[in-house]
């Protein structure tokens, strides 16, 4: 009788997405006899969103013109138009990620998500031609290097700040507290934005997207502190003006992109595990005796990976229905290892390599070793 193995990593952050390393590893297990390969990459809406998405549904890709996140330079970004169904998917680390804006930039102050406002912008101006037929479009939010709660974003959709001296503000994280009221004209759609969001933290507090991601993205303590004081001055500001109610259920994803969905359009979120376990139909493997091993992993895993992120998702949906599960990553924290259930057999592929650098640069070499390693573990 056949072995079944699931191949369902998500995106190794740096090196390639899910969909090249899914197939790496199959193809490092293609010798396998008796065994069936099934391979499905994943993502929560961070780094590789789109790959994964034409993976599943196929579509055309699609190019728009819009602003980078730091400076006034212009650069084509890609979507998918699926139009079968109608949709449109967005992956936002393509339009203000950490893998779009040099090390040089990273100061969250100083960074905008303007550019993905001009690109919403730009799909309904093509659904208004008829260019294009979209109901739904999809906003792939994780892996961002900005920090501005979506404000940017907004810009580019008719918000704008003014200062107390009746000034127009730059719509930037270090102009907010210095915005006295804001002027808001509303661009509409003709289709539902959809935000699918990796983590479940809120906007603010001790487990807040910007105090638990944002050193990831170049904050410093202080500089965490100076944004939560500007996001809770312009917040009381739409309070105040009938728009928010409680910023208690604002998204922390994405450097609070969500959040300026959910004030503006009213957006409801769509999380991680259930677009993964439903929309990518992973679910379908989960059921007792459909797969006897599952192989998942990213480039990191640490506490942040408990927070709605692919990995933990598959960890917790086969935690009782497979025999084992290979959690294979670049790295993995050393408390994160401590935490792991007996049925977690964890592989780091740091460990094969003298330097973190090399196994971000070798890190095919490191998934060869990586499947000798679950090879010799499977005993078949």
């Amino acid at each position: 009788m056949k072995k079944r193995i699931l191949i369902s990593p998500n995106s190794f952050k740096e090196c390639a997405d899910s969909v090249a390393i899914a197939k790496l590893i199959k193809d490092n297990l293609s010798h396998l006899k008796e065994t069936e390969l099934i391979v499905k990459p994943i993502s929560d809406g961070g780094d590789g969103f789109l790959n994964v998405c034409r993976f599943y549904f196929g579509g055309e890709v699609r190019r728009y013109l819009i602003s980078s996140a730091y400076d006034s330079s212009k650069f084509e970004c890609p979507v998918i138009y699926y139009e079968k169904r109608k949709e449109v998917y967005i992956e936002s680390a393509e339009v203000l990620g950490l893998k779009v804006v040099p090390l040089f930039y990273r100061n969250p102050l100083k960074l905008t998500s303007k550019g993905l406002g001009q690109l919403l912008v730009q799909i309904e101006q093509d659904v208004r031609s008829a260019k294009i037929k979209v109901e739904k479009l999809f906003i792939g939010i994780g892996g961002t290097a900005t920090i501005d709660m979506g404000m940017g974003m907004m810009s580019a959709l008719g918000l704008k700040l003014v200062d107390y001296s009746g000034n127009d503000l730059n719509v930037l994280p270090e102009n907010f507290h210095s915005t006295n009221k804001f002027d808001y004209k509303p661009f509409n759609f003709s289709f539902e934005l959809i935000p699918v969001v990796d983590v479940t933290n809120p906007l603010l507090g001790p487990q807040g997207g910007i105090r638990v991601f944002g050193e990831q993205k170049k904050a410093t303590l202080e500089l965490i502190s100076i944004l939560e004081g500007n996001f809770n001055h312009l917040l009381k500001l739409f309070e105040n003006n009938g728009l928010l109610v409680s910023s208690s259920t604002l998204s922390g994803a994405g450097g609070g992109i969500p959040a300026a969905l959910q004030i503006f359009y009213k957006s409801n979120l769509l999380y991680s595990s259930e677009f993964i376990e439903f929309y990518l139909g992973i679910h379908k493997y989960s059921d007792t005796e459909a797969v006897d091993y599952l192989i998942t992993g990213e480039g990191a895993y640490d506490h942040q990976s408990s927070f709605e992120k692919g990995v933990g998702v598959l960890m917790h949906l086969f935690r009782s229905n497979v025999k084992q599960i290979f959690l294979v990553c670049g790295k993995i924290s050393a408390d994160s290892v401590l935490k792991l259930p007996k049925y977690v057999f964890p592989i780091e592929l740091a460990k094969y390599f003298s330097y973190e650098y090399e196994s971000i640069t070798n890190y095919k070499e490191g998934l060869k070793k990586a499947c000798q390693d679950i090879i010799k573990q499977l005993n078949f």
